[in-house]
């Protein structure tokens, strides 16, 4: 008798069996078809990763990070609560930073590599002495929205999500504190003069503080510029002119000095509902905007780029403001990063791609591959051989960007 719960037997390699003399019963010829299907995919290539180090250690997305000057130390901060400094040849993980207890959303260096500061959403800072790895210095601000290191000097700035400002000598920790008016302050950037920050605001206003009387210097009033949150700003390289973008969708220039509003960009969902009216689809018009905005350091080139959401890059002119160039990729931007003083662009990608441009001629140098989801920030190095990406894949890795 058959014994039903023996598994028929499979056919020996030195057996050749007629296709035309097999009998298929019941369901085995749907099997046979599943399998037959997945052959092809053992021949496929794996997915390429043109990163040279990849660091792994966190357990959710690695929302920021920096690398040291020489490339050599990365530090990434992410949603597991934790921050991490990192060898950026072997991956090794070189010190923990422990003690934070929400999402890490600042680590990086400050202008000499002497110290890491960390800050988390919950509004806890701790700034870590790199010689022997210890807090010399820690607050807590209620809800953060923002950290930036001085270029110059041993300050940091924290920007909160109830809309003061703080500024703090490191390590003394001696403070100014510039007040806020009940709107979440979005985020800020420093002048290239190291005399002035400049923070963009919830409801569109822009300020700029002079940080050695203490005080607001100029104040872009709500619908001036903007009238919705800032989502990012830059500041020229000559500290004369702030370029601004909000999610009305509006890229602003204006200047330090006085705060007077020189020329609209663009205006993205004004343009998109023209656009609309004459019959295109409204479908995903109105929610676009420019999310990363960054001035060209090269003082012969008077260049700005913006990004948007959808994956369009813009080159302007700032002189003449017009565009340049108009690149589409397939991701969204989500940051864009100026080589040093060069014309080299580099975009992260929503779609998990870093991708490098020569500004003067729209001309994509290289994509470099590797994260399976968004690419959330990049940072390179003060030398310029590495670029530092961090993912909502969980990992952060290193390419090598010293060709360009």
């Amino acid at each position: 008798m058959h014994n039903t719960d023996t598994p028929p037997m499979s056919p020996g390699i030195d057996d050749e069996l007629d296709e035309e003399d097999m009998v298929y019963v019941g369901d085995v010829d749907e099997v046979i078809d599943a399998l037959e299907n997945e052959e092809p995919m053992e021949d496929e290539d794996p997915e390429v990763d043109d990163s040279i180090t990849v660091f792994d250690r966190h357990q959710k997305s690695v929302f920021c990070g920096s690398l040291t000057r020489d490339g050599k130390l990365a530090a990434t901060g992410g949603e597991d609560d934790m921050a991490y400094v990192w060898d950026t040849t072997s991956g090794e993980m070189i010190h923990e930073c422990t003690g934070h207890k929400d999402s890490i959303i600042f680590a990086e260096f400050n202008k000499d590599d002497t110290y890491l500061a960390t800050g988390d959403m919950s509004g806890l800072i701790q700034v870590w002495k790199m010689s022997d790895k210890s807090v010399v210095w820690d607050f807590e601000i209620g809800d953060a929205a923002w950290l930036r290191w001085h270029k110059q000097a041993n300050v940091l700035f924290a920007g909160s999500v109830a809309g003061e400002i703080y500024m703090w000598k490191i390590p003394t920790g001696e403070c100014k504190i510039f007040q806020g008016n009940g709107q979440k302050t979005e985020t800020a950037v420093v002048c290239a003069d190291g005399q002035r920050l400049i923070a963009g605001y919830e409801d569109g206003a822009i300020r700029v503080m002079d940080l050695k009387e203490g005080t607001i210097h100029t104040t872009i009033l709500p619908n001036i510029a903007h009238s919705a949150p800032t989502t990012d700003l830059d500041c020229q390289f000559d500290s004369k002119l702030i370029v601004s973008a909000a999610t009305d969708g509006k890229t602003v220039l204006s200047t330090v000095a006085t705060g007077k509003v020189v020329g609209v960009l663009q205006h993205l969902q004004e343009n998109k509902q023209a656009s609309t009216e004459e019959g295109t689809s409204q479908e995903s018009k109105t929610d676009d905007w420019i999310e990363a905005v960054a001035f060209c350091k090269d003082p012969e080139l008077h260049f700005v780029a913006t990004g948007t959401l959808s994956g369009e890059i813009f080159i302007w002119d700032v002189s003449k403001q017009v565009v340049r160039h108009k690149i589409t990729q397939e991701g969204g931007v989500s940051k864009l990063v100026w080589k040093g003083t060069s014309p080299i662009l580099f975009s992260a990608g929503l779609d998990g791609v870093l991708r490098c441009y020569d500004a003067r001629t729209a001309q994509l140098l290289q994509s470099f591959s590797g994260h399976r989801q968004d690419i959330l920030d990049i940072f390179i190095s003060g030398d310029g051989s590495k670029i530092l990406t961090t993912s909502d894949d969980s990992t952060a890795r290193i390419f090598d960007i010293s060709a360009y």
